[in-house]
């Protein structure tokens, strides 16, 4: 009897939140989040594909998102880290930034053909 009330506490104690998924108290709201991802995700593709200017190589783009957005690195660290543990409020967030992405990617592609003409 002993053992089962101890299992059943386990299972009941494991199965409900500590705390650890609480969202911050700046939590950065969804819409700014997706511009700052992807603000990051630009620059980190203009960086690895080598179309950056290299004496302008250590210009500091974490300052620059810091600025821009009013946030500092520890509210970007807990947002990121709140909206990865929760998927289903993360996915809208990525959606988004695949969607604007997209609009970029055609954007360009619609200006290059103008150019080809």
């Amino acid at each position: 009897m002993k053992k089962s009330g101890f299992l059943l506490l386990f299972i009941l104690f494991s199965c409900t939140e500590l705390g650890d998924n609480k969202p911050p108290d700046d939590l950065i709201p969804p819409q700014q989040m997706s511009n700052i991802m992807l603000d990051i995700i630009l620059m980190k593709n203009i960086k690895s594909n080598s179309f950056y200017i290299k004496e302008k190589e250590n210009l500091l783009a974490d300052q620059y998102l810091f600025e821009k957005f009013g946030i500092d690195s520890l509210q970007l660290a807990s947002s990121q880290a709140y909206y990865a543990k929760n998927p289903k409020k993360y996915l809208p967030i990525m959606t988004e930034v695949q969607e604007k992405i997209q609009k970029i990617q055609d954007s360009l592609q619609k200006r290059m053909t103008e150019d080809e003409e």
